[in-house]
């Protein structure tokens, strides 16, 4: 043994200097095949952008509206490092990382220290983690907890050093650790533990965070508040003997109070809640278009009527007032209770039988169309309609039959057959398609709704509905709701601005519409013109008020969800106080609608207050009209006021009129006109009807009728044969059969004719 030591050490003696170079070449090959790894290690994708956090809903002056989870996070607010109390930056490093100022990203010291831990206890006990480590960490995805995984963390921890500065990473360390209950990062913990943000956190305050990171579950300071005091002690006496804290201040004695958690209460939560599905994923901060406080004094005011209701067994109302001239939502209350029953549906987005709602904007079509004036002078006759709808006999809310009425009292008083008799005259598809346009898309088809179209049939929506409203107000243009101020505002023309101003000038005429309103109505305003209309649906499901002031339309809702009648509470008496007392809330600073003016395209002149035609002697009365251009009446009112055979001026009537003229509705002892050419008024030539499947057949009859007789009897045939003789004015029953018809009558002197057709 001695000899082979004296052969080995003067050999190694004489090739240190070979022995030496090998090493350097492996150590520098070593060295570089590190380096070359540090380079190469690659960082989280969620590192190359800095956090956006959850979303927080600004209102639309920038203060916070709500804070939206997602499903990675209760709530993450990332803030700047300059934003968080320098205590929790020394309490964090003191418990995480003392030597974090000190390491190139791995604190070789520790992990021998771990190591050797490790090994003693036969188990993973101490992993040695420093903050940079844990950062790539929870920056990547979820992977099992290997050696390999821990190498690549420790070289790209190693990398990261390289590139960011210290207080960029402690700062996104900060903004990314999951300090329990969901809630991601420093700022979020400060807020629903403590209440207050992470700069104004006190010292204990910043310890009792700092020590939930290690387990956040097992010292949830919500479910086992004894574990997190324990934990909180831990970290005291941790941070005392590294002489971070000084020990013997009473502050340190007791763990800061977390206050206990508490469902957070969104002011305008209907509003928030249509928010969610658009922004929810987005993070970061988004300003919506909500005035809080508007939304504020509308709550209270909905809760006030609600009160007032509950008599009525009105349970619900829903509120939406937007800025007509960009769309921008200013307030929403959907329900009038958000924890109540029910209260989580929101009545600003569910279709509801609209009632009368809809009768401004087929009027505004007729006109803007020239098919009809604000004087024209309509039927409001029990069988006004029956030519067009045989089968349907809306009636008035008073129940009376107003007999000829001019366009603008027949919109002021809301009157049924006037609007369905202007239906059939617009055409139902054609009205249909221009709600479409100004963005009412009742849900069911045309066919579902009949003439029932125009008098509450068809289901709208709140906010289309007060949107479509705010072209009274903007000239015909109309602008869709938006409810972000990011998004640009968004406008179409439904009507000519005259035709506009004309139905927002009826829509403002108190007079207009004392016969059913009465003088002192809540739509009444003494000195202020605010267009507006009410609706009540059949069995006073629905009531409805939606008007414009001169920045804001602003629509109201009240019934219940269920579809549960309310106790004979019509609009007037509903929604229509409430509504005004939101509208003198907003009237001070938006003032009111302008009255229209004179142009080549709108004129106004006098006409006669019964007729509508012009002004003659024996007019009742003169009223100011406006009138598009070339549609002012050109006839005069003595056409229809004449004298009768004893010298009496008398209202003088088509004899469309005739059952009306007869009934006790006629309070202007109005007479029929006496035609002195034979007609059929009944069936119109080239009607069709149909046979309805459901009715017995012996109960399907059609009524034949004709004017201008001069008191002669009359012959009925029908495909040539003869059916009935009859005396004047006196129809004809006959029972529906199928296929292609031809009346004729005759009264002796004179044969008229007209064909129909009976489809199966």
């Amino acid at each position: 043994m001695s000899s082979l030591l004296r052969r080995t050490i003067p050999a190694l003696g004489r090739h240190w200097r070979r022995w030496l170079a090998m090493l350097l070449v492996m150590a520098l090959t070593v060295g570089v095949g590190v380096e070359m790894l540090i380079r190469r290690a690659p960082l989280p994708d969620a590192l190359k952008t800095e956090p956006v956090g959850t979303t927080t809903l600004l209102d639309r002056h920038g203060q916070p509206l709500a804070r939206l989870s997602n499903s990675q996070a209760r709530l993450h607010l990332p803030v700047p490092l300059k934003r968080i109390s320098p205590e929790v930056a020394r309490a964090t490093i003191g418990l995480e990382d003392h030597r974090f100022h000190q390491h190139p990203g791995v604190d070789f010291h520790a992990m021998a220290a771990a190591s050797f831990r490790n090994l003693l206890h036969f188990r993973v006990v101490s992993g040695a983690s420093t903050i940079t480590q844990q950062l790539i960490k929870i920056s990547s995805p979820a992977a099992p907890r290997t050696w390999r995984v821990k190498l690549r963390e420790s070289l790209a921890a190693l990398r990261l050093e390289r590139l960011w500065s210290k207080d960029r990473i402690l700062e996104s360390y900060l903004n990314r650790v999951d300090y329990g209950n969901r809630l991601i990062g420093i700022e979020a913990a400060a807020n629903q533990y403590f209440g207050k943000s992470a700069a104004a956190l006190t010292a204990p305050e910043a310890v009792f965070l700092a020590a939930l990171p290690q387990a956040p579950s097992r010292h949830n300071p919500w479910k086992h508040s004894a574990a997190a005091a324990s934990r909180y002690q831990r970290a005291v006496k941790r941070l005392a003997g590294l002489h971070l804290i000084p020990d013997q201040d009473n502050i340190w004695q007791t763990a800061p109070g977390v206050r206990p958690r508490q469902p957070e209460l969104w002011a305008a939560p209907h509003f928030v809640q249509t928010l969610i599905p658009l922004v929810q994923k987005r993070g970061g901060s988004v300003r919506s278009t909500l005035d809080p406080d508007l939304q504020r004094r509308l709550q209270g005011i909905v809760d006030r009527h609600l009160e007032r209701l509950a008599i009525h067994s009105a349970h619900h109302a829903a509120v939406v007032v937007l800025d007509h001239q960009d769309g921008a939502v200013r307030a929403w209350v959907g329900s009038g209770g958000w924890h109540l029953p029910e209260g989580r549906i929101d009545g600003v987005t569910l279709p509801r039988s609209c009632g009368s709602t809809l009768k401004p904007l087929l009027y505004l079509q007729a006109l803007d169309e020239k098919r009809l004036t604000a004087a024209s002078l309509l039927p409001d006759t029990p069988d006004a309609i029956r030519a067009e709808y045989l089968d349907y006999d809306p009636r008035n809310y008073d129940q009376r039959f107003w007999g000829p009425v001019r366009l603008r009292e027949a919109l002021g008083n809301s009157l049924n057959v006037p609007a369905v008799y202007t239906l059939s005259k617009v055409g139902a598809r054609s009205f249909l398609h221009f709600l479409g346009r100004a963005g009412i898309h009742p849900p069911r088809r045309l066919e579902d709704y009949g003439a029932g179209l125009i008098l509450g049939n068809a289901e709208v929506r709140l906010l289309d509905l007060t949107a479509a409203f705010g072209a009274f107000a903007n000239s015909g243009i109309m602008a869709t709701p938006r409810l972000l101020e990011e998004l640009p505002p968004r406008h179409r023309a439904i009507a000519s601005p005259e035709a506009a101003e004309i139905l927002a000038d009826m829509l403002s005429d108190d007079q207009a519409r004392r016969k059913t309103f009465g003088p002192f109505s809540p739509l009444a305003f003494e000195n202020a013109r605010v267009p507006c209309k009410t609706g009540t649906s059949s069995a006073f499901r629905d009531a409805w008020t939606v008007g414009v002031t001169g920045r804001h339309a602003i629509g109201v809702w009240i019934g219940n969800f269920s579809g549960a009648p309310m106790r004979e509470l019509a609009s007037v008496t509903g929604p229509a106080p409430l509504w005004r007392d939101i509208v003198s809330c907003l009237l001070p600073e938006d003032g009111d609608v302008p009255a229209p003016t004179q142009s080549k395209k709108l004129t106004c002149i006098p006409v006669c207050s019964l007729t509508g035609l012009l002004p003659a002697s024996a007019s009742p009365a003169q009223v100011s009209e406006w009138f598009l251009h070339g549609t002012p009446p050109i006839t005069f009112a003595q056409t229809l006021l004449r004298p009768d055979e004893s010298g009496t001026v008398r209202v003088t009537l088509p004899p469309e009129y005739a059952v009306w003229c007869a009934s006790s509705h006629n309070y202007l002892d109005a007479i029929v006109r006496q035609d002195t050419a034979l007609r059929i008024v009944k069936p119109r030539p080239g009607s069709t009807f149909l046979i309805d499947p459901f009715l017995p057949s012996e109960r399907q009859h059609l009524e034949f009728k004709a004017v201008g007789t001069q008191g002669r009897p009359l012959e009925w045939r029908l495909n040539g044969l003869k059916l009935a003789m009859t005396t004047a004015d006196t129809p004809v029953s006959w029972l529906l059969a199928p296929g292609s018809h031809r009346v004729e009558v005759s009264d002796g002197t004179s044969v008229t004719a007209a064909t129909f057709t009976v489809e199966p």
